[in-house]
């Protein structure tokens, strides 16, 4: 029989679905503040859209992509300068206290997590930098606001503690929060959108990760995917995982580029068709993921994942290029 005593929760928090983890936990919490965007707004003034791809040895899958920049939630505080902070503590206890105390005084904290810990998901990968908004705790459990979830969901506070610490080499996590300060107020953000534009742009065109991120990342993708049947033992999962984060893991679709198409189009951009169009391209590069990923696929499966993964390349060139040129 459980001794869990009666949650503290954060009163009239309410938590509202949606695409992609990071925009919907910003836009919630923004929203409890008093300040309404829409989650294509909050990704794209967090220069959301990106592109990595990693060759990692000794983990599986062997081969990680991810099509939103590492940092959106960190990007967001820099280029809106909303009075929002990021707190960080390695040390797990200090870093939960942090966390409580902000509820507990009637305030939400958006939380970074390393999803393969929270009970409410399949451990079936790890996924470092997973948003979730900490909406309530009890002596037992913490209650996440999690993206797609219609309800509030529950994770142990040991495993929450894991999630928010796990080392991972490509995102390691030190109990990262986000809260908006007692007395602090929100002002409109749309005076940021061409700065954030402007990044996102930079950082597929001039990237900081060099080869590992935007179009180059891109050229060594188109260049090596055809090959991970020879070059990796675990090509099928890694096939798999490939389509899973383009189509299905909190994307919107399109490996980002439908949500991000709509940020643009809110803002009045012209730009906004290339990134649907691009969006078109990620999702038949999924779906000849999905089908080199099934048992019997063969070389020819492997050959039409190539010549998607041209059309990709060709299609972000146009659009991060016509947003570089345009300022």
């Amino acid at each position: 029989m459980s001794t869990a005593t009666e949650p503290t929760m954060v009163p009239g928090y309410r938590h509202t679905p949606g695409n992609h983890c990071g925009s919907t936990a910003l836009r919630n919490l923004l929203a409890f503040h008093g300040l309404e965007l829409s989650e294509a707004m909050a990704f794209g003034l967090g220069a959301g859209a990106c592109f990595f791809y990693l060759v990692i040895d000794g983990q599986s899958p062997s081969r990680f992509t991810n099509g939103r920049a590492a940092r959106l939630e960190e990007n967001f505080l820099e280029l809106t300068g909303a009075p929002l902070r990021l707190r960080t503590d390695a040390d797990d206890e200090r870093s939960w206290e942090l966390a409580r105390e902000t509820v507990a005084e009637g305030r939400p904290a958006l939380l970074l997590t390393d999803l393969y810990h929270l009970d409410h998901y399949g451990r079936s990968a790890h996924f470092p930098g997973h948003a979730v908004v900490l909406a309530g705790y009890d002596d037992e459990l913490a209650y996440l606001s999690d993206t797609g979830f219609q309800e509030l969901q529950t994770t142990r506070l040991d495993n929450l503690a894991r999630a928010r610490h796990e080392r991972n080499p490509i995102f390691p996590l030190a109990g990262h929060m986000v809260d908006l300060p007692g007395g602090a107020e929100l002002s409109d953000l749309s005076a940021s959108i061409p700065a954030a534009i402007e990044r996102a742009a930079k950082e597929m065109l001039e990237p900081t990760g060099g080869e590992f991120q935007g179009v180059p990342a891109l050229e060594r993708f188109a260049q090596e995917v055809g090959d991970w049947p020879r070059d990796a033992a675990d090509a099928q999962w890694c096939a798999r995982f490939l389509y899973q984060v383009i189509e299905r893991r909190g994307t919107g679709g399109g490996n980002f580029r439908l949500i991000y198409s709509r940020f643009l189009g809110e803002a009045g951009r012209p730009e906004a068709p290339l990134a649907a169009r691009a969006a078109q391209h990620w999702s038949s590069l999924a779906d000849c993921a999905r089908l080199a990923s099934e048992d019997g696929a063969g070389p020819t499966d492997w050959s039409r994942l190539t010549q998607e993964a041209e059309r990709v390349l060709e299609a972000e060139r146009s659009l991060w290029s016509e947003l570089d040129a345009a300022g």
